[in-house]
C-alpha cells in the first residue's frame, strides 16, 4: 500500500476580533481512502469543500486536526523532520498558483539547479523532459517572474517529475490553461505513468479531462452543506 488515509480531519483556529476567544471551522473530516503504487486518485468539489487542504496533509505541507496518513507505510506524522524531509523525494506537491511558490526573481535554470542540489539528481533526462512538456530552452534564462502562467505549470511539473516520486499530488494542473496545452501535460503524465509506478492525485474542477487515468474519486462537500 503506497498511502493510506484514516480517519483524516481539518480544522482551522481564527478570531472575528482580537478581543475574542478562537473559534474553530472545520473544512473537511472522516476522510478515509487508500491508494496503491500505480493508482490515481481524483479528488473533486466546490471551492472551499477542503480539496487543497487536504493535498496539503498528505504531502506533510501541513498537519492534520485529527487521523492518520500512511506513506510506504509510515505513519508520516510521527516522523521526525529529518525522516520527512527524506520522505519528500518520493511525494511531491504542485500548488495551483506557482507564482506564489516559486522564488520570482530567480532564473528557471537557478530554480533547477536549486533542485538538483536539494536532491541531489543528476538530472541527465532534463533535456528530454523539457522535450516531452514543451518547455523550450530560451525560456531557462527567463526570471519566473517573467513566465506566463502556463510556462510556470510546466516549470512546477518539471521540477516535479526530474526528482521521481512516488506520488505526485497536482492541484488544478490544467486550470487556467488552452485545451492543446492541457492536454500535452495529461498526455506527458500519462507516458510516464506507462513507463514507471508513479501514482497521481489530481485536485480539479474539470473531472472529464482526467477520463483516461482510470482514477479513484473522492468527491468533497462544504463542510455544514
Amino acid at each position: 500500500m503506497l498511502l493510506e488515509v484514516k480517519n483524516l480531519a481539518k480544522s482551522y483556529e481564527f478570531k472575528k476580533h482580537f478581543y475574542l476567544k478562537k473559534e474553530s471551522i472545520k473544512v473537511f473530516d472522516n476522510i478515509n481512502l487508500s491508494l496503491n503504487l500505480g493508482e490515481n486518485l481524483l479528488i473533486s468539489g466546490e471551492s472551499g469543500s477542503g480539496k487543497t487542504s487536504l493535498g496539503k496533509v498528505l504531502c506533510m505541507l501541513e498537519r492534520p486536526s485529527f487521523g492518520k496518513v500512511f506513506f510506504d507505510g509510515l505513519d508520516i506524522f510521527s516522523l521526525n523532520f529529518k525522516k520527512q524531509r527524506e520522505l519528500r523525494k518520493d511525494l511531491q506537491f504542485i500548488f495551483a498558483e506557482q507564482k506564489e511558490a516559486l522564488n520570482p526573481y530567480k532564473t528557471a535554470r537557478c530554480l533547477i539547479k536549486d533542485l538538483a542540489r536539494n536532491f541531489k539528481l543528476e538530472l541527465r533526462n532534463l533535456d528530454e523532459m523539457m522535450k516531452e512538456l514543451d518547455f523550450k530552452k530560451s525560456l531557462l534564462d527567463l526570471k519566473a517572474y517573467q513566465l506566463s502562467g502556463g510556462e510556470l505549470k510546466k516549470l512546477a511539473l518539471l521540477r516535479a517529475l526530474l526528482v521521481k516520486p512516488k506520488l505526485l499530488i497536482l492541484d488544478e494542473i490544467s486550470s487556467s490553461l488552452d485545451l492543446n496545452s492541457a492536454f500535452l501535460i495529461l498526455s506527458c503524465l500519462k507516458k510516464i505513468q506507462k513507463n514507471t509506478d508513479i501514482s497521481y492525485i489530481f485536485i480539479t474542477h474539470q473531472v472529464k479531462l482526467f477520463k483516461d487515468f482510470n482514477a479513484k474519486i473522492l468527491n468533497m462537500q462544504i463542510k455544514g452543506l
